[in-house]
């Protein structure tokens, strides 16, 4: 599951980031300091965060007016789409302060340029505020949930767990891309689904693929792997990454596989592993 937190605010994106590691170990995330560089990194993307925490407080960086209510406390301008009245653009020359209910506004539209369903799609926004009078705001360009400032962590459980559950409902409904990896060993060339692969062995400064019937050996660096194999993939100790649909039981010392490989588990890795694992399961389950 991939999660994105775009906030003007460093110790909020460091806090927001800090709790969902502690619901989620295997998610990828990324921080964004302004609503510029979000739309930047997702023009052209494959992939969209699957959630999304949004900040709602920003503010217009040269005169420090709040931009909450979307508007130019100089000229009474609506600054809801994210357009400068003076030029009409979608972003302020030399400035990258686009407020969070823009950005909202800019991804809804372009879900319909896709011609995708605005209701039930991804990402979830979850915004973030610290002014709860402006919930209605958020609501209109479909929020998911609403997070008010001071962030309360068993409320902020809630929510990514209800997310979640939304979020494997989601993408059981999307057409599966099948992600393969590129192996050369020796002198041939393959591609290999990561589904087929039921974990990674290290070997000096080679990996292992097990898959079903075969092991590929070949150069790579399993840290590397595991940024590449990302989400449904968990490394329980230094030697060994494991795909977690191929998990048949674990224990504080070893994970069994369903091939009836027995792996041994970091003592250091077993609590997010288990963490993980069951939250693995659930995601699986609502699909």
């Amino acid at each position: 599951m991939n999660v994105a937190i775009c906030d003007n605010e460093g110790h909020t994106r460091s806090f927001i980031r800090r709790l969902v590691q502690s619901q989620q170990a295997s998610c990828q995330i990324q921080e964004f300091s302004s609503g510029q560089k979000l739309l930047q990194a997702m023009d052209g993307a494959e992939e969209w965060p699957d959630i999304l925490f949004l900040g709602m407080d920003g503010k217009d960086v040269k005169d420090g007016t709040d931009r909450m209510d979307g508007r130019n406390a100089k000229d009474g301008t609506d600054r809801m789409d994210g357009r400068d009245a003076r030029d009409g653009t979608g972003n302020i020359a030399g400035r990258d302060s686009i407020d969070g209910l823009s950005v909202a506004h800019r991804l809804r539209e372009r879900l319909r340029e896709r011609q995708e369903p605005v209701w039930g799609s991804l990402p979830l926004l979850i915004f973030v505020t610290g002014h709860p009078e402006n919930m209605r705001e958020a609501f209109e360009v479909n929020a998911f949930q609403v997070l008010i400032k001071p962030l309360q962590e068993a409320e902020f459980c809630k929510v990514f767990a209800q997310a979640a559950q939304e979020y494997g409902r989601l993408a059981a409904q999307r057409p599966r891309k099948h992600k393969e990896i590129l192996v050369r060993s020796q002198s041939t060339t393959r591609n290999v689904r990561a589904e087929d692969i039921y974990y990674v062995e290290s070997s000096n400064r080679k990996v292992i693929l097990c898959l079903e019937r075969e092991k590929l050996e070949y150069y790579d660096k399993i840290s590397d792997l595991e940024l590449e194999l990302g989400e449904g993939f968990f490394r329980i100790h230094r030697g060994f990454l494991v795909n977690m649909r191929y998990v048949e039981q674990y224990s504080r010392t070893e994970v069994r596989m369903k091939n009836g490989d027995a792996l041994l588990i970091s003592k250091y890795k077993y609590q997010d592993f288990a963490k993980a694992y069951l939250k693995y399961v659930s995601i699986e389950n609502a699909g």
